[in-house]
């Protein structure tokens, strides 16, 4: 810093010391970190100052003084933190108190008058011997007390050990002027700008937390069997993107991201699902091929299948009997009541297929001869009229090669990527999170052209984007048993996600990374992957 070497000429001096306080104006300013920047004020407050010794305190919910941070040149020993009751009688309450600066020539010998004490048990507990003090509020915009900042025992030079074992030399040190005494209100009220505009940032982020948490929550709640999918890949896809930073690989060298971009990548992928809220609960909670009402159908009309059919072979052997003008034989019986049991044997053969057809398959699936077979079926019904066991809709239903959802139940479901985009554009984010609209918007995009929403190709997909979508995918396959799919193993789930290496839907080095990683293995993700709660059954 350029307050190393302080002029020997006192205007030169005051001039130098007030370039400094420009810069270090600049420096507090900039820190978002509100542990680095409690620090950064006493370091800073020191070198200026020319002091010694130096202490933050500041105030807690329970209305003490906190003994936030301290530095001492002379002592290396842990200072502790230190709770100050705002009742007691100390230096740094009673600056606190009233508002007021102090400046004191010798904390030993206070004047009768003084309406505040030292306490110089932590003199003889560190060894030191405290002297000259100045010590002034840190106020807020609003005229608030944040705490306050105390400078102990001021020195020639800066790198000058304080002689606490010499009193003679301690006479001869330099006390705290009114000079310094105007700089350190200057100084307190860079520092508490600071504190007043980190306080502000956290508040900010919490807000932004809590906000993507609760709209995270407000689209689990739809589909409690999702539980934890947007944490998981939220951990995933960050876990990624570090290992990527810190990869050797050469195709990767020109990708880093710093702790803002990882943040942005994080909440991005937290937000990634939000437009699901405005896809209907029917299709979102899909979990086989038919609707429930379907199925409900299919099983009442092969009921009424069944009811005709057993009528009809009773029937049948009663006009025999009748035209015979005979009584039934116990063998007759026995065929009669054998061919209704093969009767209804076949009615649930067929159901036994329709409720196959009906699961959901991870992979695509070919079952064309079997819907040709069920296709072909017709019954007489009470009336006489045939008509067949599956109507067409429903066979549109049974044909679906993947998933439980049709192409237009499937286009459905993926304008949930559109809504995400419209909902998070909407919002004023700040220049730090200036990608993450683009990053959520882009998270189903596939390299080859073949994704959606806006079938985007190669570069013109976020780096971020392409690191969520392998991210995304894992979880989908490996997450715990949902209503229409079964987990996957996470050797198979890696099997799939190579296969779309291969066909050039997701990037090798990224995949590459993942595994070599081992991303699904952190402890975090593992964490999330808990059983998600079951919905409560309506009472009837």
């Amino acid at each position: 810093m350029a307050y190393k070497g302080v002029p020997t000429s006192s205007k030169k001096k005051l001039l130098h010391r007030l370039d400094v306080l420009q810069e270090i104006s600049v420096e507090l300013l900039k820190e978002r970190d509100p542990k680095k920047l409690l620090n950064l004020i006493i370091s800073r407050a020191l070198n200026l100052m020319v002091g010694d010794a130096g202490s933050l305190y500041l105030k807690d919910q329970e209305d003490n003084l906190i003994f936030e941070v301290a530095i001492n040149h002379s002592t290396k020993q842990d200072l502790g933190r230190l709770k100050l009751p705002l009742n007691s009688s100390g230096i740094a309450v009673y600056c606190f108190n009233t508002k007021t600066a102090l400046r004191v020539d010798d904390v030993h010998h206070l004047s009768a008058d003084a309406q505040y004490t030292f306490n110089g048990g932590k003199d003889k507990d560190l060894n030191y011997r405290s002297r000259t003090m100045i010590c002034h509020p840190l106020m807020t915009s609003q005229d608030e007390v944040l705490g306050v900042i105390q400078i102990i025992n001021k020195k020639n030079k800066g790198k000058e050990l304080w002689p606490s074992h010499d009193e003679a030399a301690i006479a001869k040190m330099p006390l705290f002027n009114e000079e310094d005494e105007k700089l350190l209100k200057s100084f307190a009220s860079l520092a508490s700008a600071a504190l007043e505009n980190t306080g502000l940032y956290k508040n900010i982020n919490n807000l932004l937390e809590g906000f993507v948490h609760a709209a995270v929550s407000a689209i689990e709640s739809r589909d409690l069997s999702t539980s934890g999918h947007s944490e998981r890949v939220a951990v995933l896809t960050t876990g990624l993107a570090e290992n990527i930073s810190s990869s050797r690989d050469r195709h990767l060298r020109n990708i880093s991201f710093n702790d803002q971009q990882l943040e942005e990548i994080r909440y991005a992928s937290l937000l990634h699902d939000f437009g699901k809220i405005g896809i209907k609960e029917n299709i979102l909670l899909k979990s086989e091929k038919l609707y429930p009402e379907q199925k409900a159908a299919i099983k009442a009309r092969l009921d009424e299948f069944s009811h005709v059919g057993e009528i009809n072979i009773l029937r049948r052997y009663m006009d025999k009997l009748a035209e015979d003008n005979r009584a039934p034989t116990k063998f007759e019986l026995k065929k009669m009541e054998n061919n209704i049991h093969n009767f209804r044997q076949k009615m649930n053969f067929h159901w036994q297929k329709i409720l196959s057809l009906n699961t959901t398959s991870v992979l695509q699936e070919d079952n064309t001869s079997i819907l040709n077979e069920l296709k072909k079926i017709t019954f007489p019904k009470r009336d006489g009229d045939v008509f067949p066991l599956l109507e067409k809709a429903e066979l549109t239903f049974l044909s679906i090669k993947k998933g439980s959802l049709t192409e237009r139940e499937r286009d459905e479901i993926n304008m949930h990527v559109t809504h995400t985009y419209e909902f998070l554009k909407e919002i004023p984010w700040t220049k730090k999170f200036s990608n993450l609209v683009d990053i959520a918007h882009a998270h189903h995009e596939k390299l080859d052209g073949t994704g959606y929403p806006r079938g985007l190709k190669g570069n013109a997909i976020p780096v971020q984007s392409k690191i969520m979508t392998i991210a995304d995918i894992f979880d989908a396959l490996v997450a715990m048993d949902r209503p229409y799919k079964k987990a996957v193993p996470i050797e198979k789930a890696l099997f799939i996600l190579e296969d779309e290496v291969k066909n050039g839907k997701l990037d090798s080095a990224f995949f590459n990374v993942f595994l070599e990683g081992k991303i699904w293995k952190k402890e975090e993700f593992l964490k999330h992957m808990v059983q998600p709660p079951r919905r409560k059954k309506k009472a009837a």
